[in-house]
């Protein structure tokens, strides 16, 4: 109401100011062409009154009234002269004409004789009517004045036509300039109009953009805390959209966005707020939702919908949403706060499998904090050698005679107060930011260092396996041409080298090509923890798979539990079938051992055979390696202890 109250106030000022302008300009106008007018006028009269005064010489010369009377009624013709007098030489009125107004004196002495062009009349204002005086001269000697009446009344009918064209010429300026403005502001109107609407909505989804979303929480947070009737805030991400961008392409992912933007407001009611915060983030403002419950309610709902197809070209596109949810104002009442933690319970979600919710809570808060102290140490101790990375390895054994077959580097790190920080900790969060990549490099850099200080002692290792993480194969071929670029540097041989990839990574696209780089370059591939994930058996042959590797969870109950013996017999044999190399991780037992080789297993690594043991201690165990011990062996574990280990607990 004020901004219109406002406006319109501002509006009569614009015109008083703009009529006021033109009124003194009409003014300014007028009184030129009045001053310019009248001069000109004046100039007219003055000529005529020189053709009168000459013709009327003679009779002044010769003292012929007659005459002098009839040269005078040439005044009578010109409407702008009323009268005229002629005096002689002695100043005495000789003859008049048509002085109804007596304007004309006995004597032309009662006149100034320095104001020849002009002379006022008594009483009059010298606006409508004056006296113009000649000096009349015969052959250079004067011989009388001449004296007219003349009127200013056409010099006003001039004025006043002038007055009027002016006018017209500037109200239909004015109108002009009114049609013109009330189309450009029109224009304008519209054109910021369409900026701000540019400016505050998602240009694909048409619903609020990040900023205007924020603006909109804390309008809905002061408005829930007023109502007292807690309300929620979703934070959602599209799951898998990547790959419709990937197959269908950028146009049908924008069409993805805006039907899963369709069906989110389908979900909520028309008060609700639902925004695109990101390439494939939303976020929803639920009030009056209540309980964790309802949210819980709504949160289902939406995953249900957003999980049916959507119809693109050339197939149909499939995807899911992972949910944060903070409930307002329980978990906080400041907007920033609110979208932080959401973000937070998002990701969980999404760690969880996707295609689920999660609600915030204080577990989440500290594991999220834990994660960026993590993220800040890890990023330091990649600046230097000596910030507690390195690496351990793992030794990989003939399941037959016990001999090394090769080394499994593992990433490990302490810090500088001596705890060990699990790999289970540290390297979903490289994952997560992106730090996999460096720390991959970090790891090749460091075993080609290990591998040439063995050498330089007599040692050497068959073979060498790296984890490969799926974040790193979305480089592309880089990773490829970066490692053989490293082991080149390092005189290394290509073919020492095995990269290790889990299941998922063989069913995207992207990775599957890069494997096949891999492959081309002349590395071996083995699939690690087989049976954990959902492959296709199909993969296995498409890769040309050097090695399968047992997941640990089918051989810890081994051989008593009937199901995993089952699942691995069968993996063993499927993978000879395939002429594909078996490595059991995990190993622990000598029944293990014993059970594994029985059932034609190529290879075992695990806390039997040794714990994951720096570079530096590899000579020695190398050393005092003996063939793993057969099934008549004792069927203790390996007493590891006893050889005093130090070096932290490896995962497996």
């Amino acid at each position: 109401m004020w901004l219109k109250q406002h406006s319109s106030r501002s509006k009569r000022l614009r015109v008083l100011t703009t009529g006021l302008a033109a009124f003194i300009t009409v003014a300014l106008l007028m009184a030129y062409q009045f001053v310019s007018d009248r001069k000109q006028l004046v100039e007219e009269l003055r000529t005529e009154a020189m053709i009168i005064g000459a013709s009327s010489s003679a009779a002044l010369v010769f003292n012929d009234q007659v005459a002098a009377q009839e040269i005078l009624t040439i005044v009578r013709l010109t409407p702008r002269i009323l009268g005229g007098a002629l005096y002689g030489a002695d100043g005495q009125l000789f003859a008049t004409e048509n002085d109804v107004h007596k304007v004309f004196p006995e004597t032309i002495g009662a006149f100034n004789p320095n104001n020849p062009a002009e002379i006022e009349i008594a009483g009059d204002p010298d606006l409508f009517s004056g006296l113009i005086r000649e000096e009349v001269f015969q052959e250079s000697v004067r011989v009388g004045t001449l004296l007219l009446h003349v009127t200013y009344d056409s010099l006003y009918w001039r004025l006043l036509e002038y007055a009027l064209g002016v006018v017209l010429i500037i109200a239909f300026g004015f109108l002009l300039a009114h049609r013109f403005t009330l189309t450009l502001r029109k224009r304008m109107a519209f054109t910021e109009g369409q900026l701000e609407h540019m400016a505050l909505y998602d240009r694909v989804t048409d619903l609020p953009n990040r900023r205007y979303f924020e603006h909109e929480l804390r309008k809905a947070i002061a408005r829930i805390k007023r109502e007292g009737k807690d309300g929620a805030l979703f934070y959602f991400d599209v799951d898998d959209f990547k790959k419709v961008n990937d197959l269908c392409g950028h146009q049908a992912g924008d069409d993805v966005l805006r039907m899963v933007a369709e069906r989110l407001k389908k979900t909520t009611r028309s008060g609700d707020i639902i925004g695109r915060v990101g390439g494939d983030e939303f976020a929803a403002i639920l009030f009056g939702v209540g309980t964790p419950e309802n949210a819980a309610v709504v949160a289902d709902n939406m995953i249900r919908v957003i999980a049916e197809p959507f119809p693109t070209e050339p197939i149909e596109s499939h995807v899911g949403l992972s949910i944060g949810v903070t409930m307002i104002p329980v978990d906080s009442d400041d907007s920033d706060t609110l979208l932080r933690c959401s973000d937070m319970a998002m990701y969980v979600a999404k760690s969880m499998g996707k295609n689920c919710y999660q609600f915030f809570s204080e577990e989440i808060n500290n594991s999220i904090q834990r994660q960026l102290e993590i993220e800040a140490a890890l990023r330091e101790a990649l600046k230097t050698d000596s910030a507690g990375l390195w690496v351990a390895y793992q030794p990989q054994v003939c399941a037959k005679t016990g001999r090394l077959m090769g080394v499994e580097a593992l990433i490990r790190w302490t810090q500088a107060d001596g705890r060990a920080v699990s790999p289970g900790d540290f390297i979903p969060v490289a994952e997560k930011t992106g730090l996999i990549v460096d720390l991959g490099k970090w790891v090749l850099k460091r075993v080609c260092r290990d591998l040439a200080e063995l050498r330089s002692l007599g040692i050497e290792i068959p073979k060498v396996a790296i984890n490969v993480s799926p974040r790193e194969l979305t480089r592309g071929y880089n990773i490829v041409g970066e490692i053989c670029q490293t082991l080149v540097s390092f005189g290394e041989r290509i073919g020492r080298f095995q990269f290790e990839v889990t299941e998922n990574a063989l069913m995207d696209e992207n990775g599957a090509d890069v494997l096949d780089a891999f492959r081309d370059a002349g590395f071996s591939l083995a699939i690690d923890d087989f049976g954990s994930g959902y492959s296709s058996l199909g993969y296995l042959k498409r890769f040309q798979v050097s090695s399968l590797k047992i997941d640990q969870q089918f051989v810890q109950q081994l051989p008593g539990d009937v199901e995993d013996a089952a699942i691995v017999t069968a993996v063993i044999q499927m993978s000879k079938a395939l002429g594909i190399t078996v490595v059991a991780e995990g190993v622990e037992t000598a029944a293990q051992a014993a059970f594994l080789a029985e059932h034609g297993c190529d290879i075992l690594q695990g806390y039997l055979i040794s714990r994951p043991m720096p570079g530096a201690d590899l000579p020695a165990w190398v050393a005092e390696h003996v063939a793993v011990p057969s099934a008549t062996a004792a069927a203790e574990p390996l007493a590891l202890s006893q050889a005093g280990e130090t070096y932290p607990a490896a995962s497996r």
